[in-house]
């Protein structure tokens, strides 16, 4: 791969006057022929597919690619400073739902319009639904997705004797088996505030249903509404039954995993990047660890996924907004998405893309389920769906209800506090 023009961003990461100046100075472009992509990916196993899609995609309209880099953890507090600076970069990686939809309010991103028309058959419907905003445009396209799934220690389920759970009540079964040998039965940690979310997603989806879980997160439906009361209760079941381990707060993703490759827990509810644990541990998939998908609890409620679509948007500034438009749309195409999960192993977002090209042990084991899965709606993680001023308040209030779960009413009670502040009586 070719090295890719760099824009310095580490000075004005380290300058806090930044975050408080109200005239932010602009990255300069080198070039009229540049076309800027702001991104948050440090290591170059992440960084380098992604901006090979950019760099491909560049070459055939004939753009230079310029990369903005800001870490992770400064990322969404400062990509609006540079959003509303003179000269933003045309590109930027985003996630659908909330956060593109509070930039859509505030006109810091462009609406695809005709040019998503043109591309959409290629990605997956699931994933077209995700990208779809409330008020019915697309305003990122889509590239890759990471489906939310159960990862199991294999040994553990085959010393106790235990199937992989399909139902809610063999789910229950196992956890009071694994519990009656002194198993810790799920792996839990709440230190990012994001990780107990998945159980909310998945409880909700399997309750109540996508229609209502959508709408719910757009902030069309109630936080007290009987059908959330409800998938907080079946959640509450097994909190207070001690089914998850102590010291949830204090416990991140890496710790999650490491209970399950060490056999102290038997499973997490989690996402595809924990297999890098399991790998580096010396642990083989579908031999040492599995996955399965969350368990049915009312059979007539269809089944969905969970996960985080990840995904680029256009700033509508910069000096080339009509070749990053062509840039930016071209990187569905499905050459420049194979080679993409070539390279990282992770699933496009381009449903043409064969099998065949995820070719480590791990994405050959999980692939079929994974595609399996696809064939549900997919939905964006709360995180990532809600309005982010109700997602700093699930992130604080859910870790919260894990250490007392006889409150969860008071947990429900903020978030729709929260929900009304927002988006007012629906």
């Amino acid at each position: 791969m070719k090295n890719f023009l760099k824009a310095g961003f580490s000075a004005a990461i380290a300058m806090p006057i930044l975050l408080s100046t109200v005239a932010t100075p602009a990255i300069a472009q080198e070039s009229n022929n540049t076309i800027r992509v702001m991104h948050m990916h440090a290591d170059p196993h992440n960084r380098d597919p992604r901006l090979a899609m950019f760099e491909t995609c560049g070459e055939k309209f004939g753009y230079e690619i310029e990369e903005i880099f800001i870490p992770y953890a400064q990322y969404e507090v400062l990509l609006p400073v540079q959003l509303a600076s003179n000269n933003p970069p045309e590109i930027y990686g985003t996630w659908p739902g909330g956060r593109v939809q509070f930039q859509a309010e505030n006109g810091k991103i462009v609406n695809l319009g005709e040019n998503w028309d043109a591309v959409k058959d290629e990605i997956w419907p699931g994933v077209q639904s995700v990208a779809t905003e409330p008020d019915g445009n697309v305003y990122s396209v889509p590239y890759s997705m990471l489906p939310t799934t159960f990862w199991y220690n294999r040994t553990v389920f085959q010393e106790h004797g235990i199937e992989v759970p399909e139902t809610w009540d063999a789910l229950l079964a196992a956890a009071e088996k694994l519990d009656a040998a002194g198993v810790t039965p799920f792996a839990l940690g709440a230190q990012g505030g994001w990780e107990p979310l998945f159980w909310f997603d998945y409880f909700v989806l399997r309750t109540a249903g996508s229609d209502f879980r959508k709408r719910l997160m757009v902030g069309d439906e109630s936080y007290l509404d009987p059908k959330v009361i409800h998938a907080m209760e079946l959640w509450s079941v097994l909190v207070k039954r001690g089914y998850f381990n102590d010291n949830i707060s204090s416990a991140g993703w890496r710790e999650m995993g490491k209970k399950i490759i060490s056999g102290d827990a038997a499973m997490e509810l989690m996402g595809p990047w924990t297999a890098g644990l399991f790998k580096d541990a010396g642990q083989v998939a579908t031999v040492d660890y599995g996955i399965f998908p969350f368990p049915v609890i009312d059979e007539n409620i269809p089944s969905a996924t969970e996960g985080a679509v990840e995904s680029y948007a256009l700033s509508g500034g910069g000096q080339n907004v009509e070749g990053a438009m062509k840039v930016l749309t071209c990187i569905t195409d499905v050459k420049v998405q194979t080679q993409f999960a070539a390279d990282l192993q992770e699933l496009a977002a381009n449903r043409h893309v064969s099998k065949d090209v995820y070719e480590t042990p791990e994405a050959k084991a999980f692939i079929q389920t994974y595609y399996d899965m696809l064939d549900d709606p997919f939905h964006q993680n709360l995180e990532l769906a809600a309005h982010p001023g109700v997602t700093e308040v699930a992130k604080r209030e859910f870790p919260r209800f894990l250490a007392f779960p006889d409150q969860f009413m008071d947990v429900l009670k903020v978030l729709e506090e929260r929900r009304l502040d927002l988006h007012g009586d629906n």
